[in-house]
Parts: structure tokens; sequence; C-alpha cells
């Protein structure tokens, strides 16, 4: 997560926070407005509306905290009232509405309903859009019936700024949650990103020094065999060519992480055709030519099935067939070295990243013995051609 982004998660974050303490200190600034023009018939007569504006402020003092954990909870930090606080809270609510009610109309109204509002927006930014609805009915109820007998003008005034302050708060916590939502997937795109190139890695390195360790191996032998033969020469030249081999792993190495491997159906089929010979094998390539887009996936399918092969059978002959028609592409891997007692198909890492990649293609890898055989099929359809 860049730097940027995460400054604008924590601008925004203090901009709900801070709006929404102001949003439920609204009983407080309601009631100062609405003493302006109440009549009052003496000094002693301001002890109520001062008993209320304290109350009030004690009111807005809770409203504060109860919304920040409110907000709290939309940001994962959980945190519960404390039971001493919850009823501290609750003792002052009821001791704000009962001084209110005798306050005279419209204070009494106003505040009575925007205090009901600036409570219930203590709670919303924890609720959902349902709930937040029947909170809001609610509090309108509510209201209502607190100043059933008092002039509808100023309760209407009263229950629209209890819902704007309810719906004010809400909307503040939804989009802080939707941008964390959005700073989540974002994470999540990264990481499954990271995790897609590892994989990319390990499937990559796995089909390149497959067939690079194997024909190490199978020169290594072949080196050895000559040494004991008293064929200095021969072997010289099978541990240059095992250098030369382990030289270019490096630069395939590089190749792999930045990226830059690319499988070509010639490259794969002529690496094959020489592994094999140096082996002893007689390879036939037969068939027709693979269409480009299909070249990598049927190129590491070659790959690994060369290296399968030299691995795990006595094969003397291999044959590697083509075909392109019928809607469908084809490549069929046929050895001889499937003797009694041999193990058929191999079921391995290699075997399991062949038939994802011609499965990502919708297509499809079997292996299975056949006799003294060994047949190794993927088999890819071609798009269907629109009609002309």
């Amino acid at each position: 997560m860049s730097d940027w982004v995460m400054t604008g998660a924590r601008r925004l974050e203090a901009y709900v926070r801070w709006s929404s303490y102001a949003t439920v200190t609204i009983p407080t600034t309601t009631l100062l407005g609405s003493t302006r023009w109440s009549e009052w018939s003496s000094a002693a007569d301001l002890a109520l509306p001062a008993a209320a504006t304290f109350l009030s402020l004690l009111l807005s003092a809770g409203n504060i905290v109860i919304v920040n954990r409110s907000i709290d909870t939309v940001v994962g930090r959980v945190r519960p009232l404390r039971p001493a606080l919850v009823a501290g809270w609750a003792a002052v609510l009821a001791a704000v509405v009962a001084t209110a009610l005798m306050l005279p109309s419209p204070a009494m109204t106003l505040t009575v309903a925007t205090t009901a509002g600036a409570v219930a927006a203590s709670f919303a930014p924890a609720l959902d859009m349902r709930r937040a609805l029947l909170l809001n009915g609610a509090v309108v109820a509510a209201a209502a019936l607190l100043t059933l007998a008092s002039d509808p003008g100023p309760l209407l005034v009263g229950s629209a700024v209890a819902s704007a302050a309810l719906w004010v708060c809400w909307l503040s916590a939804w989009t802080l949650w939707v941008l964390r939502e959005l700073q989540a997937a974002v994470e999540d795109r990264a990481a499954l990103a990271l995790a897609n190139e590892r994989l990319r890695i390990a499937r990559d390195l796995h089909d390149v020094f497959g067939r690079t360790l194997a024909t190490i191996a199978v020169k290594s032998a072949l080196a050895s065999e000559l040494v004991d033969r008293g064929r200095a020469v021969p072997a010289g030249r099978e541990l240059g060519e095992i250098r030369r081999i382990t030289e270019e792993a490096g630069t395939e190495v590089r190749r792999v992480v930045r990226g830059e491997l690319r499988t070509t159906w010639e490259g794969e089929v002529a690496g094959a055709r020489s592994l094999l010979e140096s082996a002893g094998i007689a390879c036939a390539v037969t068939g027709d030519p693979v269409p480009e887009e299909y070249a990598e996936a049927l190129g590491r399918v070659v790959r690994e099935g060369v290296t399968n092969l030299l691995r795990h059978s006595r094969a003397t002959r291999v044959s590697l067939t083509t075909e392109v028609g019928r809607g469908r592409v084809r490549l069929a891997i046929t050895n001889d070295g499937v003797g009694p007692g041999a193990p058929g198909a191999v079921q391995g890492t290699g075997l399991h990243s062949m038939s994802e990649r011609i499965g990502a293609l919708g297509g499809s890898l079997t292996a299975r013995r056949d006799g003294d055989r060994f047949l190794l099929d993927a088999v890819i359809p071609l798009p269907e051609e629109d009609p002309a």
C-alpha cells in the first residue's frame, strides 16, 4: 500500500471522526439557539435552561465516546464500552429528556427531537443500512410521542435535524468502510499477484531445470562410461558440454526471474531430440506444425514428458506426433520403455503442472500405459470458426 493511499485513508478517518463528534453535539447547540427567543419572567427561571444545557454538554461528551467506539468498529478496532460509562450516559440521557420536557415549546420540541437524533447518530456508524433505517424511524416516533401535545412545526424541523444527524454519521462511516474495503482489495490483489509470480517462477524453474538436470545426469553417465573405456577425448567433449549447460543454467535463472523465458515449439523439439540422442534413444518427430498460440503450452509438455521419460523409463524409441484438425490440436508422446514391473504414469509435480497449463486452454492431458508402451496425450480444442 502506497504512502499516499495510507495518508488519504488516515485523513478520511480523521474527517469522519471529527464530523461525527460535531454532529452528536447537536442537542447542546440547538438548545443554546432556542433559548434566545424563549421568554423568561425572571433570572431565576434561567436555572432550568442552564441545567438542561449542562446536562446536554455531559450527554454530548458521552455521545462522542460512543460514536468514537462505533467508528472503531468500522475500522476493525473493537473496544467494548464499560458498563459504568453506559449506565452514567443513560442516566444523563434520561435527565436531559426530563429537563427538556419542562422547557416551553418550541425549545422543548427541538431539544427532544435533536437529542434523540444525536443519540441515534452515536450508534449509527456500527449499523448496516436496514438497522439504520429502523433506528431512524424509531427516533422520529419517539420524538413524536414525547412531544405529542406540542406544535407540529418544530417537531417536523427537529425530526428532520435528527434524521440528518443520523445519516451524516452513517454515510461518513460507510464511506470510510468502503475505502477500507478498497484498500483490502488492493492489498489482496497485490498479494495474489505476488503469489502468481512466485507460482510462475516455481513452474518455470521446474520446467527449465528438470530437463537441464536430466541432461547433466545423462551426459555425466556417458562421460563416466567413456572414461571407463579409456576414451578420453569423447569424455572430455561430454564434460565440456556439461560445463556449457551449467553456465547456460545461470542465464536461464535470470531469464525466469525476469519473466523473459519464452518457449518455442521448434526449440523444445530440437532440445528434446538432442537430449534423447545423447542418451542413445531414437526420436522420431512427425505430424502437423503446431499453431503459435499453442506452441508454449505443448512445448512445455514435450520438455516435461522427455524429462520424465529419462528419469522413469528404459526407452529405446520415442515418437512425438502432432495433429491439427477436427477441431483440436493433439500431441502424443510415445515410448517403449515400460517393461515388466515398471511404473505407469508418474503422478508428480511435473504432470500436475502440465495438466494445469493445458487445462487453462480448455484442453486435457492423459498419461497411460498400453502394453510395453507409455503414452502421454495432450489435446487442446481449437476455437470454432465463425461462418462466413
